[in-house]
């Protein structure tokens, strides 16, 4: 039973919510909308679920003073700090001359997330750029024909974004207008449309109960 009954939770509330997709009877809306609600809550259980995992895993490290553990001390006092900065009173922080408390703009959790994160989280993709222009290079070494109009096609681009695109000609930004707007336009939405069939394909075997490595099955 540790099995079946989540199986048929699966398939049963799968099916109402696609069926409410088709059928717009209000009891099956009324439905709908109290699972979406439910989706909500065990998502917010979910993310507390996860951020005790991170606490749990970078405390063994701590403890067993493992060799990479000097990493775990500033991710734990981080996440202490933002939150307890979030779920304190806002009347507290705005006694103590804050501007605004809890998570609201001029708090000290949104300073700290402005003034902190933001900026390491811009570092790690500036840092990101280098790995992507070096695969960038080992992609575009003209060995075929493929190769030589995806570097041809890729040089265009990256010109026609910066200003001396139009300084040498104006026909290279109309030019990258041109490959963004249909061919990549193009591509992206074949992507698009079989990564939906994937994500169709998938949640069927789900619902339908073929799909059970979530409940630990083969």
């Amino acid at each position: 039973m540790r099995r079946e009954i989540p199986l048929f939770l699966t398939i049963l509330f799968g099916c109402i919510m696609v069926i409410g997709y088709f059928v717009p009877h209000a009891f099956i809306t009324e439905i709908r909308g109290e699972l979406e609600s439910w989706t909500v809550i065990v998502a917010a259980a979910a993310v507390v679920l996860g951020v005790a995992n991170v606490a749990r895993i970078h405390g063994k490290k701590i403890a067993r003073n493992e060799p990479d553990s000097f990493f775990s001390y500033p991710l734990i006092f981080g996440l202490v700090l933002m939150i307890l900065l979030g779920m304190l009173p806002a009347g507290l922080w705005t006694a103590m001359g804050a501007p605004a408390g809890g998570i609201s703009e001029g708090s000290p959790f949104d300073f700290l997330f402005n003034n902190a994160y933001v900026p390491m989280q811009s570092t790690m993709f500036a840092l990101l750029a280098f790995y992507i222009a070096s695969a960038a290079f080992r992609a575009f070494r003209i060995r075929k024909l493929e190769a030589a109009l995806l570097a041809i096609t890729a040089v265009i681009v990256m010109i026609g974004r910066v200003p001396i695109g139009a300084a040498i000609s104006e026909w290279i930004p109309v030019t990258q207008e041109w490959i963004m707007n249909v061919p990549n336009l193009a591509a992206k939405r074949a992507i698009l449309i079989g990564a939906a069939l994937g994500a169709i394909a998938t949640s069927l075997k789900i619902i339908l109960g073929i799909e059970r490595s979530a409940l630990g099955g083969d």
